[in-house]
């Protein structure tokens, strides 16, 4: 699914002349664009949202302004792309931050090498939940993974602020009034993760230009592996320290030992795709001396 963000720059002017955006979709940039959806235009609203179900990274979209009576349309836009939609629902809750679409396209390259990617669960709490998931003080809600969330209300009034609740640790949820168990319910939607969107796009940033290149050759796809390898190996230090035994009863055994032999084996097929890319780097610029 590709989600489409239309801005009208000034949508009362607009509303004078048309009613709808128009939409249309190709397979390819120079193709033949083909009608996709009409979506409504609306007094004081400047941005709008659109999913194409059917979308992919590769499809290609215009836009026009449209009134069906009189009948009239304004010239389409350039051609554009959209970007994959998240799990989501209804989000009002504010993101961990606002990435651009550069930056977003980074992070989902990341996760996809690490295999980290965002799943959707959500928490009901009433009376009969209070207990196993409020904490002593009566304050803040313990989610019991990493996680960040979406959507929230507290008897059915939505929290679209990063101040109510705030997020601890991206586990826990802590209001600034006391939940009261025998008359608050709490609807919660949250994106689970092995680490947050923040946290994948610092790895970036702070990796180390691999061996073999510069800073003024390292390009942007080697810094994504980099970041992948380091993140892997991060995790598997952590969970070699605190996770990593095997346990053995009369009744079960816990062995970490196959997934964590799973991930080496990952974190060496990211190293060999990366130092691939370096060999062919080097070469491709022997090459060009060679021409010069």
């Amino acid at each position: 699914m590709i989600r489409l963000t239309i801005t009208v720059a000034n949508v009362t002017e607009a509303l004078l002349l048309y009613t709808h955006i128009k939409l249309y979709t190709s397979a390819e940039e120079g193709g033949t664009y083909t009608h996709l959806a009409y979506v409504l235009l609306v007094a004081g609203v400047s941005t709008y949202i659109y999913d194409h179900i059917e979308g992919t990274l590769d499809t290609w979209y215009k836009c026009s302004y449209h009134n069906a009576g009189p009948l009239r349309e304004s010239a389409q836009s350039d051609p554009v792309q959209g970007r994959r939609a998240e799990l989501f629902y209804s989000p009002t809750y504010p993101p961990e931050f606002v990435f651009d679409n550069i930056e977003l396209d980074i992070i989902r390259k990341i996760r996809r090498f690490i295999g980290d990617f965002k799943g959707l669960k959500r928490l009901y709490i009433d009376e009969a939940e209070f207990c196993n998931y409020i904490r002593d003080d009566n304050k803040t809600v313990d989610l019991s993974e990493k996680s960040w969330p979406v959507y929230i209300t507290v008897n059915d009034t939505e929290k679209t602020s990063l101040l109510e609740p705030i997020v601890q640790g991206y586990q826990y949820l802590t209001f600034s009034g006391t939940l009261d168990e025998s008359s608050d319910t709490l609807d919660i939607w949250y994106y689970t993760f092995k680490f947050s969107d923040v946290e994948v796009h610092e790895a970036y940033e702070d990796t180390l230009v691999p061996a073999g290149l510069t800073s003024s050759t390292v390009a942007q796809d080697h810094l994504i592996l980099q970041a992948a390898i380091d993140l892997l190996e991060n995790m598997t230090s952590e969970d070699m320290i605190e996770d990593g035994a095997v346990v053995r009863d009369d009744r079960s055994l816990y062995d970490p030992s196959p997934g964590l032999r799973e991930r080496a084996a990952t974190i060496e097929r990211l190293k060999k795709m990366l130092d691939a890319l370096i060999k062919q780097h080097m070469f491709d610029d022997l090459i060009g001396m060679l021409i010069d």
